[in-house]
């Protein structure tokens, strides 16, 4: 009368120490994020009720709307330094992609406390966790611009904007007989200032305070920046102390 009892348990400790099936199942991938810090050096605690923004961005698509590769908001923040995953889906990456991580700090109004001044270089699919150093807004922040960056550079004065792709760059003249000129290059790693150039017939030449030789060459015809889909009315070459910049732009008066 005991014989059953017993075997039931012999079988039950047995299915116990069998390993479980595993199937055909793929396992499960982790997602793919960004682990980082934000920080800024200033000795104050962030704002009641602040927002970090994070964007993660493909430089060679700048000022198009696939820049942003990923984007998220982290509130009930500790700290500095601020801690962050920012997940991103792997598909939007390009091959031989440049990326970059752009962020700021809000308060509960959104009024802006820091940001980064220069977008951080960031290599997705990287174990190591990215750190970098915002900077302390203007006191009295501008209210955010509107329009694309072409209206927001005519909006500014300018006459001619250009933009480049590998490596990342922008350019903008503004009106007159002596217009300012002023470029981003690199990725916005660095950044130059003609404060009177001189137009010619073909374009605009100057220098900047420090004595560096600039000029910038103009012409209408249907430019592709070789990224995108996107076409321009006209080409731009930007010569820079002897390291030449190709890409394409537009009129802004016309």
């Amino acid at each position: 009368m005991f014989r059953l009892p017993l075997i039931t348990a012999c079988l039950l400790a047995l299915a116990a120490c069998q390993s479980p099936p595993t199937g055909n199942a793929a396992p499960t991938q982790p997602a793919a994020v960004i682990q980082g810090r934000a920080l800024y050096l200033e000795r104050i605690a962030p704002p009641p009720g602040a927002t970090l923004s994070v964007q993660l961005v493909d430089n060679q698509l700048a000022d198009t709307p696939a820049a942003v590769v990923a984007s998220a908001d982290f509130r009930d923040l500790k700290g500095p330094p601020f801690a962050f995953t920012l997940p991103y889906d792997p598909a939007k990456l390009r091959p031989n992609g440049m990326y970059g991580l752009h962020a700021g700090l809000r308060d509960a109004q959104g009024t802006l406390w820091f940001v980064t001044d220069t977008r951080v270089p960031v290599t997705p699919g990287a174990s190591a966790p990215v750190e970098f150093r915002m900077v302390r807004a203007a006191e009295d922040p501008a209210p955010p611009a509107t329009g694309t960056p072409w209206e927001q550079a005519r909006a500014r004065g300018s006459v001619f904007r250009g933009i480049g792709t590998e490596p990342g760059w922008s350019v903008e003249v503004g009106a007159g007989s002596t217009p300012r000129l002023s470029a981003d290059l690199d990725y916005g790693e660095r950044k130059i200032d003609v404060a009177q150039s001189r137009k010619t017939a073909e374009g605009y030449v100057g220098s900047t305070a420090d004595g560096l030789a600039v000029s910038l060459t103009t012409k209408k015809e249907v430019c592709s920046d070789g990224m995108s889909d996107n076409e321009y009315p006209a080409s731009a070459t930007l010569t820079v102390g002897g390291k030449v910049y190709r890409g394409c732009g537009r009129f802004l008066t016309e």
